[in-house]
């Protein structure tokens, strides 16, 4: 009896260092994983602050694009923003490029070898449940 009793215990004890071993591992793959979007969101960061420099000298104060509507008042003062004139239908290239870069945020990342893999996208929100609880 003892002897069966003996190698419960050691099983059990074996499953929870395996347990812990795994669970160190995903925290520092999480922590690796968190360094390498903060690095790839700063680099993206610069290159579209960069870029948002260079357009906005080349078109200070020209009517890029024409809404098809009057946005409301918040939106007016972005999308009018350095333009002359009181037609709140034109567009600033700062509000257009605005919309864009939100929309091509996540391909240039893709484009620039930033992005993490796939599975890896939700990594980090959800905790391993706990051996303990669940048995």
């Amino acid at each position: 009896m003892k002897t069966d009793s003996t190698v419960a215990a050691a099983s059990k004890k074996s499953k929870t260092k395996k347990i812990d071993r795994v669970e160190t591992s995903l925290k520092e793959s999480s922590r690796d994983l968190s360094l390498f979007k903060l690095k790839s969101g700063a680099v993206v960061a610069l290159v579209l602050f960069v870029v948002f420099g260079f357009l906005n000298n080349l078109f200070e104060g020209k009517v890029v694009a024409k809404l098809p509507f009057v946005p409301i008042r918040i939106v007016q003062k972005m999308s009018h923003r350095g333009l002359q004139g009181d037609d709140m239908t034109d567009c600033s290239m700062a509000f257009l490029y605005f919309l864009c870069s939100i929309s091509i945020r996540t391909n240039l990342q893709k484009f620039l070898g930033f992005s993490p893999p796939r599975g890896a996208a939700g990594a980090g929100l959800f905790q391993i449940p706990d051996a303990a609880k669940t048995n």
